[in-house]
């Protein structure tokens, strides 16, 4: 899988037309391809990255960006480190620790229902959208 590839994927049932945009002009960048194949990046972690630099500018509850900043932010966000970026990577522990609080698993036993339930929820496609709120 080439880096393109891995971008197109993780937009595969997308609907938010702001999103398909961004990530269009990133596969138009051909000397990109290889830094879309960061394991510790991914499009929902670009979309977050992006509406907190939108967030930064807003005045009066408003705002105005071009096409133009917001692929600047995307190339940003898949160009430099996340350390440099200063987003912190999903914290493990704080899963493990609500999991352990909401349910007692015995010999590492988990009911069908739950089991059934988890996978049914990761089958579920998340829409994404760069206007926060939720994509419809």
């Amino acid at each position: 899988m080439n880096g393109f590839d891995r971008l197109r994927e993780q937009i595969e049932d997308q609907e938010d037309a702001a999103l398909r945009q961004v990530v269009d002009y990133l596969i138009s960048r051909e000397d990109m391809e290889q830094k879309y194949l960061n394991e510790e990046k991914d499009v929902k972690g670009m979309c977050s990255f992006i509406k907190g630099k939108g967030n930064a500018h807003a005045k009066n509850g408003w705002n105005f960006i071009s096409n133009e900043v917001v692929f600047a932010w995307a190339i940003m966000y898949w160009s430099l480190p996340n350390s440099f970026l200063k987003i912190n990577p999903p914290s493990t522990t704080k899963t493990a620790t609500t999991l352990s609080k909401t349910s007692t698993v015995k010999n590492n036993v988990v009911s069908m229902e739950k089991a059934k339930k988890v996978l049914e929820d990761k089958k579920q496609v998340e829409q994404l959208t760069l206007f926060g709120g939720v994509a419809q």
